[in-house]
């Protein structure tokens, strides 16, 4: 199975730190943070990748080539302008098979997700923990059955990765700038296709300085 890691963001809330660098690249723990975020996954089985990237792409590409350094696959789906999360996706659907993992090049989890595909086998699936300050995410049982980014009142809040079948791409539009999050997602919960993974709150994220500082902190220690 593919791992879909979005890593195209400009990274414009980390100011001078991801001038010409893309937000995924910064160094954390001697090493680019991306790299984190693909042990999480090869550490699981999980070894087949497509880089979804936009912003100083070269980058990216420079430092991990086709994997084989690191022990994976890598594939590469290049925005030539911003298209959303969605656009990424379309865009992408050549190189992601019948069923991805999505996730984020930002957020770091140590978690079984070989685990979560063999649970979820056949369905739709978004991981979800319980909101901290705002969440977007209504769950019943197993299922979500309300995913609303407008809506911070909601208990929970999708927790930075999915399982899709990549006939879920046909809910986007067919060219232009697209949230995946919110039409997927939210198509999917509306329609009582989505089933949900509760995670806990053990998890990295580097998407402003504060948040940054608490991760370096944490993956830095001696």
């Amino acid at each position: 199975m593919k791992v879909a890691i979005l890593a195209g963001g400009f990274g414009t809330r980390l100011g001078e730190l991801t001038r010409g660098l893309p937000k995924p690249m910064i160094e954390v723990a001697g090493r680019p943070y991306l790299e984190h975020v693909v042990d999480s996954f090869a550490s699981r089985g999980l070894r087949d990748f497509v880089m979804l990237t936009g912003y100083r792409s070269d980058a990216i590409e420079r430092h991990f080539g086709d994997g084989s350094r690191f022990g994976v696959r890598i594939a590469y789906s290049v925005e030539s302008e911003p298209l959303g999360t969605g656009g990424a996706i379309r865009d992408a659907r050549p190189l992601l098979g019948d069923r991805f993992i999505l996730t984020f090049g930002d957020v770091l989890r140590r978690y079984d997700y070989d685990a979560v595909i063999a649970k979820h086998e056949g369905e739709n699936c978004l991981a979800v923990y319980e909101r901290i300050y705002v969440g977007n995410t209504e769950i019943e049982g197993d299922r979500v059955i309300r995913f609303d980014k407008k809506a911070p009142e909601l208990p929970y809040i999708d927790a930075g990765f999915s399982l899709m079948d990549s006939a879920t791409i046909d809910m986007l539009p067919p060219s232009g700038a697209a949230s995946f999050e919110e039409i997927v997602y939210a198509g999917l919960a509306a329609r009582g296709e989505l089933a949900c993974e509760v995670v806990d709150h053990k998890f990295f994220d580097i998407g402003t300085p504060e948040e940054l500082a608490r991760t370096r902190a944490a993956l830095e220690k001696p």
